[in-house]
């Protein structure tokens, strides 16, 4: 059995490169989708929204399962799911059986997610922060060159079906890989702990507060994902490869932004550079949404400049704002905003079947409005609780 970390650690940043993949195609190939099952832009807006539900609520099980049993077995378990799951894409031709599927394929990259995060956190408990950057590096990387590859396959004779086929087997090989590995178990803590840990930061206003951000601003960040290529092709009159470039080079942004908020984030509070990014995300996706061609494209890039470090930040500062209880906050948070983005983009999708993409995207300016308004209302007091946890972190 294969126990050794450094040769477990590439397979498992390779599961989450292949989740963003999944992510990329997904939204890259919604039109085709659309075409293939014959369905309505609110339908294929629906049908996203499943697999999204299904991701936010299993993101949150697995992160319990994952400290109740070995993590390498669940995320083995979450490849073989997503694996099964875009193996079929593209075969069969029924709305419903669809939305089983994507409902399947939302357990796996929900178990891929958390899972991974586990598993690596446990193999290197003195270098979460690198370890961390370096994995969620690994889901934009892949996630860039994804959109481009899934371009061209449908600008040859839309062979689409091709691109789900490859990644299905490389997941199923990446989740046989995790049958030959054994990690050490943590030691579980219990329910009891679980739902005394769910009870505190449930009842407290603060956590309330960030989880309504995260849900209105990250789950803007998922519906961009899915629907911008629609957008574009349907509205903007971009082509289909030239809407899948624009992707790849939103998922640019979003790597180099990530990033690059690391390093700021040594020198500046959290609750500061969330606020900036709100505020970047929310003039870019206007100029997206009121601009033509080229220039809605270009804002379209910028935004996911301004989407990458929201996430990770609203992380960072409810991890110091709720320490005691980090693990269950972090879950919470991370479930919220996925289910952010199946509400946004359910009600983009119902907008756009009556009004049109073009003025189904004004969903996402409002919410993504909407969340740097709730953001500012506790601005201030977030800023002197970051700065007291930070002051008494250097005195220590």
């Amino acid at each position: 059995m294969i126990q050794n970390r450094t040769i477990v650690t590439g397979p498992t940043f390779i599961s989450l490169g292949l989740m963003g993949a999944f992510f990329a195609f997904w939204g890259t190939t919604l039109p085709a989708v659309r075409v293939f099952l014959d369905i309505n832009i609110e339908k294929a807006a629906l049908l996203t929204a499943c697999g999204q539900a299904s991701h936010a609520v299993v993101c949150l099980l697995g992160g319990i399962l994952s400290d109740l049993m070995r993590r390498d077995r669940v995320l083995m378990a979450g490849c073989f799911f997503l694996g099964s799951g875009v193996f079929l894409l593209g075969s069969l031709d029924t709305y419903f059986a669809n939305v089983l599927l994507v409902l399947w394929m939302g357990i796996g990259s929900g178990l891929i997610l958390s899972s991974s995060n586990a598993l690596l956190v446990g193999l290197y408990p003195d270098k979460k922060g690198l370890i961390m950057n370096i994995h969620h590096g690994t889901f934009g990387i892949v996630s860039l060159v994804s959109p481009l590859v899934m371009g061209y396959l449908l600008s040859q004779q839309n062979r689409w079906q091709q691109g789900y086929d490859g990644l299905g087997i490389v997941l199923f090989a990446v989740g046989a890989f995790f049958a030959f590995t054994r990690t050490a178990s943590v030691p579980s803590q219990g329910l009891g702990k679980f739902v005394g840990d769910l009870g505190k930061v449930a009842l407290n206003i603060g956590f309330s507060h960030l989880m309504l951000t995260g849900f209105l601003a990250v789950g803007t960040q998922f519906a961009l994902m899915f629907l911008s290529v629609t957008f574009l092709t349907e509205a903007k009159q971009v082509s289909i490869f030239q809407a899948s470039v624009v992707l790849s080079l939103f998922f640019v942004g979003l790597f180099v932004g990530r990033f690059s908020c690391a390093w700021i984030a040594l020198r500046v509070l959290n609750a500061r550079i969330i606020l900036f990014l709100l505020v970047m995300q929310t003039i870019s996706l206007f100029a997206a949404w009121r601009s033509e061609g080229w220039i809605s494209a270009a804002a379209l890039v910028a935004s996911g400049l301004a989407c990458s470090g929201i996430f990770p930040c609203l992380l960072a500062l409810t991890g110091n704002l709720f320490f005691e209880v980090a693990g269950t906050a972090l879950g919470l948070l991370a479930s919220m905003n996925s289910l952010g983005g199946v509400c946004i983009i359910w009600v983009s999708g119902m907008i756009s079947e009556r009004g049109g993409i073009g003025f189904g995207f004004g969903a996402m300016v409002i919410s993504s409005f909407a969340g740097l308004l709730l953001f500012l209302l506790r601005y201030g007091a977030l800023v002197k609780e970051e700065k007291a946890i930070k002051l008494n972190a250097n005195e220590l």
